[in-house]
């Protein structure tokens, strides 16, 4: 072992090379070239069977068949091979049957020369198994014999054995394979030793070169140049010693730059620390300042500066006695302490610390002041801000990133019903109601994301399951670095606002009285109607409901029977429509009806005769009955109108045509209405300009007895307008008595008669004064009447006042009234219409009247109609019994007049005698004939 290591390294290794080499070269020429024949060999003789019992099979199966010459084609084919030497089909005779040579068929096979020992062939045919010999004398051959057999041609029932004799070439197969064995091998040895031979060159100069790269690097690290490195590699020994120089001079590098490091670290931390950090020594000299330190106190002189120099007393004494005391105690010490910066009180939060040398002396005292005033506010308000969060009567929720909370206060425990402890944790969805989409909360995190807050009402779910409004305020929570730290949600029970809102909402949209909707829901839900009909191309239909004979129960019987009395017509409304239709009250004693889907006449007709019906029924209110009807009119979207406007005033106008075919009935819409209706909205604009432009006059119609004596007139009314030509009394009568014109015409007319009256014509006669049911109901026209006699010293008998039997009934105790203070005036009263009002004779017995009028109706069909007749006959007995006297209107035939005369009429008027005339052509009466 000694020798060896005197042995220069870079000559051991290409020595040990090279000795290396030569035994693999003896290994291989004694050792693998022998194993590599006997496995050529091994492989030659699993060929040679495989061939055998191929060749067998094949033979036997030709000769089976008598195919001499496939046999022949078949040792050919097997025989092309160049290692097969003999190929033979011997048969059981010795004789040759086929041949890789053709000179040897029918030869026998003793005859041939092949090296077979004698043994071998009838060894071969008394095997199962292929026989197989090797020759190596004289030439090396392997030979194989398999016996077969074949038909016996003399005996079909016998077979015959042959031999099949296959002679392979070994040489031929192992020279090739030898020869290049011998080259490799001697290739090899050769690139052994010239690779030997270069290592050993290469080592020569490269130790040389390592060795100089060592040195240089220690001499570098003897100089204190840690940048130096060998940059050695390898496991030898120039190889670890140069790794080892290299580990120990990035170790002293990293040392060197940590140091560096830490000391920058420490000039920025003493730079930019938010805390004044200050060293003194035993004499209290300021030895090291930092920037923030500088920026506080100023810069303390290098010649000796101490705190008295630099704070006023008695802050500079307190801090002074806590330097002492770390110097003399040697332990650290922490305190607060306050002194001025900027002629503003600070608060300081200060840490001392001793600086000790190596055998454990201080000589320095050490100090970390915080200025801790905007923390101690920022606590203050953070308390604050703890006690709103306590006691703040909203719900306030704090989650984290994750949306999970993390905290919440009593009054969101109170408000949802859950205690904290199964809030926390869990996400705010655990008061979900469900009652809002995934669309509402997809807009609540998309604000949530963009603007970093959001605001908005919902529904939550108490723990208990019942639901409750909230107004809910989101912000997101934010760190310093910006990113998303939690959310701040505020909630605000607002159950109480949004029953107010309802409430609200009640007496915005629902009549106050009936509970039904008002006006203005009305409106929107008939402009909804439309819309969606528009749209959609959905039918509806309206009813446009008024009340007859409300006013004259709300005048008799007090607001407070009316109140309760629309109260129950509304009752009774909802109680004749589906639950998707819908009833409103517009005002007053006006009613609508919106029916959606009614696609047909029939169904609307069916609704509005089982409205009628239901306020046709008497109304109990207060133990007293009440009875009413109503008057309905009805259209039908699209086919009446396409604005809601339009619509409205349809029904409205529907309602009125209801009204004038005798109340108590329902009309639907058509045309020739909306012309009426705009025919008689002109004349009622009308109305107050005639009386300015005096477009009206007074004609008179005469009453007679039946001998022909003129007793009285009537004066009627007749109106020539520049605008609409003549307009008929029927016309503009009753649009009069909607109308605030309805006063001034009555007093016009009077005031007319009165001037009239002074006309020699009319001395001794009395003249007839219509009077309006509406004029006669309310107001005290009676006062009006007294005056109008005592202003113009009228006798009382010259007037007479009529009013019809409708006006009697509406509201009875009025009329008595009315009548009664007309009476006193000495004035007659007449009920015209008689016979249309449906008056009782309870009535006519208590009324203060003079007259009865029987109504034209009657008197027209006496002559043909049994039944008026009767009703004529009867009114006259009925008035006489009661002290009245009759009048007959409408007479225009002798005949009537003969007949009213014979009953005991006391007076006739009609075209038989005159029709009505100016005051000017009184007296020229026409008879007719």
């Amino acid at each position: 072992m000694n020798r060896i290591n005197q042995i220069p390294l870079r000559r051991l290794l290409p020595g040990a090379i090279i000795l290396l080499a030569l035994l693999l070269l003896i290994m291989a020429l004694g050792v693998l070239k022998p194993m590599v024949t006997g496995i050529l060999y091994d492989n030659m003789e699993e060929s040679l069977r495989s061939t055998l019992n191929r060749i067998q099979g094949t033979t036997e199966y030709m000769l089976s068949r008598g195919d001499l010459a496939g046999l022949k084609r078949e040792v050919a084919v097997t025989s092309a091979r160049s290692h097969v030497k003999h190929l033979l089909v011997v048969d059981a005779d010795g004789a040759v049957l086929s041949s890789s040579r053709l000179a040897h068929v029918g030869r026998g096979v003793n005859e041939l020369a092949l090296h077979i020992e004698p043994g071998l062939l009838s060894r071969a045919r008394a095997a199962v198994e292929p026989v197989y010999a090797r020759q190596l004398e004289g030439e090396n051959s392997l030979y194989g014999l398999s016996a077969y057999r074949y038909p016996d041609p003399d005996n079909s029932l016998r077979n015959r054995q042959g031999l099949i004799i296959m002679e392979l070439d070994v040489e031929q197969v192992l020279r090739p394979v030898t020869y290049q064995l011998d080259m490799i091998f001697a290739a090899l040895t050769l690139g052994v030793i010239l690779f030997a031979f270069m290592l050993w060159r290469l080592l020569e100069g490269s130790i040389t070169r390592r060795l100089q790269q060592i040195t240089q690097a220690v001499e570098g690290l003897a100089q204190d140049d840690f940048s130096q490195r060998t940059g050695l590699q390898g496991a030898d020994e120039l190889g670890q010693v140069g790794q080892v120089l290299d580990q120990l001079a990035e170790q002293l590098e990293q040392s060197r730059a940590q140091i560096v490091t830490f000391n920058k670290q420490m000039e920025n931390i003493l730079k930019y620390i938010p805390s004044m950090v200050y060293i003194k020594d035993h004499e209290g000299v300021y030895r090291l300042v930092n920037e923030r330190f500088v920026q506080v106190l100023g810069q303390p002189d290098a010649s000796g500066d101490t705190v008295f120099d630099l704070l006023a007393e008695p802050y500079a004494s307190i801090i002074s006695e806590r330097d002492q005391q770390v110097l003399e105690q040697g332990t650290p010490v922490q305190f607060q302490t306050e002194f001025p910066v900027s002629d503003e009180l600070h608060r300081w939060f200060m840490v001392k610390f001793p600086l000790v040398d190596e055998q454990g002396h201080c000589y320095a005292v050490a100090t970390v002041a915080t200025d801790v005033t905007e923390q101690e506010r920022n606590e203050n308000l953070a308390r604050i801000a703890r006690r709103v969060f306590e006691h703040t009567t909203e719900g306030i929720m704090i989650t984290d990133s994750d949306n999970r909370i993390v905290d919440v206060n009593q009054s969101l425990v109170r408000m949802s019903g859950y205690n904290r402890d199964q809030l926390i944790g869990e996400s705010p969805n655990i008061q979900n109601s469900g009652r809002q989409d995934q669309i509402f909360y997809h807009r609540l995190w998309q604000a949530l994301e963009k603007q970093g807050s959001w605001t908005g009402e919902l529904e939550n779910r108490r723990a208990d399951g019942s639901l409750y409004p909230v107004r809910l305020s989101v912000s997101a929570i934010y760190d310093r670095a910006g990113g998303l730290d939690g959310y701040f949600g505020i909630f605000q029970d607002i159950t109480h606002e949004k029953q107010a809102e309802q409430d609200l909402h009640r007496l915005a949209y629902h009549d106050s009285l009936t509970g039904l909707f008002n006006r203005t829901e009305f409106q929107r839900v008939l402009s909804e109607a439309v819309h969606r009909g528009e749209r959609y191309g959905e039918p509806f239909g309206l009813l446009f409901i008024d009340l007859d004979l409300f006013k004259e129960v709300n005048d008799s019987l007090g607001h407070a029977v009316g109140d309760q009395l629309l109260c129950e017509v509304a009752h009774r409304l909802r109680s004749c429509i589906r639950d998707s239709d819908r009833a409103f009250r517009l005002g007053g004693d006006e009613f609508t009806l919106l029916l959606p889907q009614v696609k047909r006449d029939s169904e609307l007709s069916a609704v509005a005769e089982k409205a009628l019906q239901a306020l046709k029924k008497p109304f109990v209110i207060d133990d007293r009955e009440v009875r009413i009807g109503c008057s309905i009119g009805v259209v039908s979207y699209p086919r009446d109108g396409h604005e809601a406007d339009i619509l409205l005033g349809h029904a409205d106008a529907a309602m009125y045509f209801a009204k004038e075919l005798g109340r108590g009935r329902f009309a639907f819409f058509d045309p020739q209405i909306n012309e009426r209706n705009q025919r008689a909205m002109k004349v009622k604009s009308e109305l107050p300009r005639a009386l300015e432009r005096k477009e009206f006059s007074l004609v008179y119609q005469p009453k007679q007895k039946p001998d022909g004596t003129v007793t009285g007139y009537e004066a009627l009314m007749r109106w020539q307008s520049a605008e609409l030509g003549a307009v008929s009394p029927a016309e503009f009568i009753p649009l009069a008595e909607t109308s605030d014109a309805l006063e001034q015409m009555t007093d016009w007319l009077l005031q007319q008669v009165v001037v009239d009256l002074k006309d020699p014509r009319l001395t001794g006669k009395q003249i007839a004064i219509n009077l309006s049911p509406r004029q006669f109901q309310g107001g005290n026209w009676a006062e009006s009447l007294k005056q109008t006699i005592e202003t113009n010293n009228l006798r009382p008998e010259q007037l007479c006042i009529e009013v019809t039997e409708g006006a009697l009934v509406e509201n009875f105790a009025t009329a008595a009234e009315q009548l009664s203070a007309v009476q006193a005036l000495g004035v007659e009263v007449a009920v015209d219409d008689f016979g249309t009002g449906y008056s009782s004779l309870e009535y006519l017995k208590r009324l203060p009247i003079d007259y009865l009028k029987i109504d034209r109706s009657f008197v027209r069909d006496i002559e043909t109609d049994a039944d008026d007749r009767v009703i004529v006959e009867t009114i006259i007995v009925l008035a006489h019994s009661l002290g009245l006297q009759v009048v007959a209107e409408g007479v225009e035939t002798r005949a009537q007049a003969d007949f009213l005369s014979e009953r005991g009429c006391d007076e006739l008027q009609g075209y038989l005698f005159s029709a009505p005339r100016p005051l000017s052509e009184l007296g020229e009466q026409q008879v007719k004939i």
